[in-house]
């Protein structure tokens, strides 16, 4: 099986192409205005995205492009009647999204979003927390130092911004922790200047959950999440971005006695994961569930965007 990749990225070198090498029966074909230097198991180099489109045989097409070509592409792909996988976001705004899964409905396709960070071990240990009968306090940072002034992060017009970068971080963890009930009500703060999202804030709760979420560029580095109840406290580091070559643990603090200890998982590229759950759907041909999941964060983003 082939797989196209529309753009040569960061994250495509780090993390997307490591993962696709564990698979021994994928082809990587790449598509990228610039020079590839990785290419460690490509079969195929294209120097045009539409060539590329054309050309190809591949039945997946992975767009990992500046957010503001996510849609066009993916429309593209979609029109050349290719399965599609998109970085996060998977577009700028609800109404695109929606054309996007409409159209991979219409012509019965798969479309995805690459968000991953909840299929990591040390995620999935916590969700039985969430699931218990007590009261639970969750809070989330996710912030980051100021980027490269030369960062399409910083740029508006390419669809650069806080809110754009990580508002499916938030979506998911409304999802994750508090989808099941309806007509949730938001408190959202945003950063916002010059039109520039530099970030936000998210407040919710039920009988149960209190979530607080903070997300924020050009800030002191912090990507970690706590949960709490009445008897302990847990601290997990790397959540919104899972590190591929490090061990991770997850700290368990005694309120009562603040004696300490540590949950251990090995090394995980989530991205392996995500693509193994890709991948077997596909060749099933079944793609109800993955519409309906980005439709219910799609939604969601869209609510908390206002």
């Amino acid at each position: 099986m082939k797989i196209l990749i529309l753009g040569n990225s960061n994250i495509f070198v780090r993390k997307i192409q490591p993962a696709l090498l564990k698979f021994k029966d994928i082809q990587i074909e790449i598509a990228s205005n610039r020079k590839v230097s990785n290419i460690k198991g490509i079969s195929k180099i294209y120097k045009n995205y539409s060539e590329s489109l054309r050309k190809t045989n591949a039945k997946i097409v992975y767009i990992s492009l500046i957010n503001s070509k996510h849609y066009y592409w993916g429309l593209r792909a979609l029109n050349e009647n290719k399965h599609v996988i998109i970085d996060k976001p998977i577009t700028l705004n609800y109404k695109d999204s929606l054309k996007l899964i409409n159209k991979a409905k219409k012509k019965n396709l798969l479309i995805a979003e690459a968000t991953v960070f909840h299929l990591h071990k040390q995620f999935n240990n916590i969700l039985p927390l969430i699931n218990s009968k007590k009261k639970i306090l969750i809070r989330t940072f996710f912030h980051i130092p100021r980027l490269n002034k030369n960062n399409y992060r910083n740029n508006v017009l390419l669809g650069g911004g806080c809110f754009n970068d990580m508002s499916t971080y938030g979506a998911y963890l409304i999802h994750l922790f508090l989808n099941k009930e309806k007509n949730l009500s938001f408190k959202k703060k945003h950063y916002i200047k010059n039109k520039f999202s530099n970030g936000f804030e998210l407040t919710i709760k039920n009988k149960k959950i209190f979530l607080k979420s903070s997300f924020k560029f050009n800030s002191k580095y912090s990507n970690m999440m706590t949960i709490e109840d009445d008897k302990y406290k847990y601290i997990i580091n790397y959540v919104f971005s899972p590190p591929i070559d490090q061990k991770l643990s997850t700290k368990k603090i005694n309120k009562l006695n603040n004696r300490e200890e540590f949950v251990y998982f090995g090394k995980e590229n989530v991205f392996y994961t995500f693509f193994k759950s890709i991948f077997k759907n596909y060749k099933i041909k079944k793609y109800i569930n993955i519409y309906n999941k980005l439709l219910i964060t799609e939604k969601i983003r869209n609510e908390i965007s206002k």
